[in-house]
């Protein structure tokens, strides 16, 4: 252990071990004497470092490094790697136990706790080892003589992440379904812990972020994954937008194996939008068409920021760049009440027949047109326009002549 003592050491302190000097690294006040001693032929110093008679018991670290923040007992002569680690070790360790504590005299190479009952004897002491980030456990009394609440309520902060620690394995596997009220269930049968719903939401949160990481990590990591996908899936296109102060703001996909069957599809798009309930929210839109099975098949797809007429505009303009046919048809759902109704604007029908028999705009035409931010006038038939009407009475009628002439 006195290596695995060294190199934590040496991580946090460069210098040690610099200067031509006999360095310890274990955890005890070593008596000793130097003695000088002058020759007088070479004119030379000899320094010694002798051990002397009343020096103590050396001990060694008998105890591994404790990296997990969910160890199984705390005792005196634990040595924990730091002190986040070690503070979240006795955060787990109140949740099993319910009770809670407060930090006394907080610094940054002490970490000494003690309960919150009036008069309770219980406490906790570490302190870091020489200049290392590591912290060992010096003093611990775990008997308590306050009267612990039976109503298991436990600190805000410390749930969220220790029962989060606690339900990761929950979560590997992503097709396991565990919401947060299995996590309330299992923590008050297993544990004996009571945590309202919200707690348990977090927690799961937590879990989540152990495991995958933060929302915020996945975008700098987004134009390396696009990159990838360019590269193994050839002839793929992807397209990323930032803002102006280098933010995300649209990214467009167009796998090759849709590029290249597009030309065997039916020439009918259906695009659409829903959004997302990530992190940051969004919008995903798509563009999808029918094979000769009745299968659905996405052709394109897109995250933007929100569904207005710029981040419209910019996925149809990929959409049709790369998947481009002789006559294309944009099909919108319009939702009225618990009906949908399916418009067409190229062929000017609405599946209520009214667009078709009074060739206006019935009220789904009129809602499509809204999305695309289109005006209506040329999707009104020419009967009914200004110049038709005029054409209509242009000759005029003279009235017959009186019979007397």
């Amino acid at each position: 252990m006195g290596v695995l003592v060294y190199m934590e050491t040496k991580k946090e302190n460069m210098s040690l071990g610099t200067h031509p000097l006999c360095i310890t690294v274990r955890d005890f006040d070593l008596e000793c004497s130097m003695s000088i001693s002058n020759e007088i032929a070479g004119s030379s110093e000899t320094l010694k470092l002798i051990d002397m008679s009343t020096s103590p018991k050396i001990v060694e670290y008998e105890s591994i490094i404790i990296t997990e923040n969910t160890p199984t007992v705390i005792e005196v002569g634990q040595v924990y790697k730091d002190k986040k680690i070690i503070a979240s070790a006795m955060k787990h360790y109140s949740v099993m136990n319910k009770f809670q504590f407060r930090v006394k005299r907080p610094s940054a190479r002490s970490y000494c706790l003690v309960c919150v009952g009036e008069d309770c004897t219980w406490h906790f002491k570490s302190t870091s080892i020489n200049d290392s980030a590591m912290f060992k456990v010096r003093k611990f009394n775990s008997l308590h003589t306050c009267s612990l609440m039976n109503n298991t309520s436990i600190q805000h902060k410390p749930t969220s992440m220790i029962v989060g620690s606690m339900v990761i394995p929950k979560y590997a596997d992503p097709k396991t379904v565990y919401t947060p009220k299995d996590i309330q269930t299992d923590m008050l049968s297993v544990h004996g812990v009571n945590l309202t719903y919200m707690q348990a939401w977090r927690a799961k949160k937590k879990a989540l972020e152990f495991l995958r990481g933060h929302p915020t990590d996945f975008y700098s990591r987004l134009p390396s994954y696009l990159y990838i996908m360019e590269k193994t899936y050839l002839g793929s296109v992807v397209k990323l937008k930032k803002t102006d102060d280098n933010c995300f703001l649209y990214t467009f996909v167009a796998m090759s194996t849709s590029i290249n069957g597009w030309k065997y599809y039916s020439p009918v798009v259906v695009v659409d939008g829903t959004f997302l309930k990530s992190a940051y929210r969004g919008i995903m839109l798509t563009a999808s068409t029918m094979d000769a099975t009745g299968s659905i098949l996405t052709l394109a797809y897109a995250v933007v920021d929100s569904e207005n007429e710029a981040s419209w505009k910019w996925f149809l303009s990929n959409s049709n760049m790369h998947m481009v046919k002789d006559q294309i048809y944009y099909i919108h759902t319009v939702p009225d009440g618990v009906s949908r109704y399916i418009v067409c604007l190229e062929n000017k029908r609405c599946s209520c027949g009214q667009f078709q028999l009074d060739e206006l705009p019935c009220p789904h035409v009129l809602a499509a047109l809204r999305h695309r931010d289109e005006s209506y006038e040329q999707y009104c038939s020419p009967y009914y326009t200004r110049e038709s009407l005029l054409h209509t009475y242009k000759i005029l009628v003279d009235p017959l002549p009186d019979e007397s002439k």
